[in-house]
């Protein structure tokens, strides 16, 4: 429905998305609480997951997946950068634990 100003009254219900700062240190749970983040915002394109992730990446963070950010595939870029960036960090994250 259009409301009087021309805006869609059916977004009454979102919140603006705040996703934090990346968690080098436990990336799946950053990624979780993101998803969470695209749920209360009423996101659920994934171009759109895709560029909300990308913007709180850091340069060192970015350097890391820059072949995914550099040539995304055609299909499923968020799942495609959340799924590297847990497995990069992941590996990181054991090999400090041995250091």
């Amino acid at each position: 429905m259009t409301s009087p100003t021309g805006e869609d009254s059916s977004n009454v219900g979102k919140i603006a998305l705040r996703i934090p700062v990346f968690w080098r240190n436990n990336v799946a749970l950053w990624i979780r609480q993101s998803d969470s983040a695209f749920v209360l915002s009423q996101i659920t394109q994934e171009e759109t997951k895709y560029a909300a992730l990308v913007s709180m990446l850091d340069s060192k963070t970015l350097s890391h997946v820059s072949d995914i950010i550099l040539s995304p595939p055609a299909a499923n870029k968020y799942k495609a950068l959340s799924d590297h960036l847990v497995s990069e960090f992941g590996i990181l994250r054991i090999r400090n634990t041995k250091k």
